[in-house]
């Protein structure tokens, strides 16, 4: 008798669904069904779980036949020093909600220590896809993950046309480091920039500023406003950096204008 005959007679001896047996032994539904019909097999951790589970022996769980041990022998005492600690799996966890979207489930958490997966409308996971992602990657329409990809992305790297992060890339992106069209951050580097030093083509603000419309500190361009103080930035209004814009680049879009006066509104 092969493994997945003996799995499936000892599961249905104790008058178990796959989906309970997958909750007891810490794995889904799916992974039961699987060892059950022979496309795949248990790892080491796995089956000394499923053994002790079951109260037989791994010989017994792959081969399916008992085997009988002379009564005469006498069990020989292990020393407690000697005694070896028990062996856990490792740890994973994962839920899939039955209700699908296109399907996909609504909800899927899949997490441990190894390549966990999850993919759904609502996605955990340590490789996460869905539209709303968490995970260490995490990609989505809405992510958050160490690395994060989507259209809002928080991580600490991220990428998507709105990023937050260490380093981020986006339309509009606010980070220690930011790239993209609309930046903040302490390194900013896009069209228009504000950041502890910021670089544009169009317009930055800044700490130190370089752009051909720049306003700061430090300055580099073409139209510059240079600043003394701290308390100067009050004295500077949207209106004369607007001033500015429309001398170099009269038809920039109102969005770009809005971010490059933010800070003087």
């Amino acid at each position: 008798m092969e493994f997945n005959t003996e799995l499936q007679r000892l599961r249905k001896e104790r008058g178990m669904s796959q989906e309970e047996l997958g909750e007891q032994l810490g794995v889904s539904r799916q992974t039961i069904s699987k060892w059950e019909n022979g496309s795949a097999y248990p790892d080491m951790l796995n089956l000394i779980t499923i053994s002790g589970f079951f109260g037989v022996t791994i010989d017994e769980m792959v081969s399916g036949e008992k085997r009988i041990r002379p009564a005469a022998e006498e069990p020989v005492p292990v020393p407690e020093a000697a005694a070896a600690e028990p062996v856990t799996p490792g740890f994973h966890c994962e839920y899939k909600s039955r209700f699908t979207v296109h399907g996909l489930p609504l909800i899927h958490i899949n997490y441990g220590f190894g390549d966990y997966r999850a993919k759904g409308v609502v996605a955990i996971g340590n490789i996460s896809s869905g539209v709303l992602s968490i995970g260490i990657l995490a990609k989505g329409i809405i992510s958050v993950g160490i690395v994060s990809l989507g259209l809002l992305a928080i991580g600490i790297l991220s990428l998507a046309a709105f990023a937050v992060g260490c380093v981020a890339a986006g339309i509009i992106s606010i980070a220690g480091i930011a790239l993209g069209v609309m930046t903040l951050g302490g390194l900013a580097l896009g069209m228009v920039s504000i950041g502890g030093c910021a670089a544009a083509t169009h317009v930055s603000v800044g700490g130190v500023a370089i752009a051909p419309v720049s306003v700061g500190f430090i300055v580099n361009g073409e139209d510059t406003v240079v600043l003394q103080s701290l308390q100067e930035i009050s004295q500077v209004t949207a209106v004369k950096i607007n001033a500015l814009i429309d001398g170099r680049f009269p038809g920039l879009p109102f969005f770009l204008r809005d971010w490059a006066t933010l800070l003087f509104m």
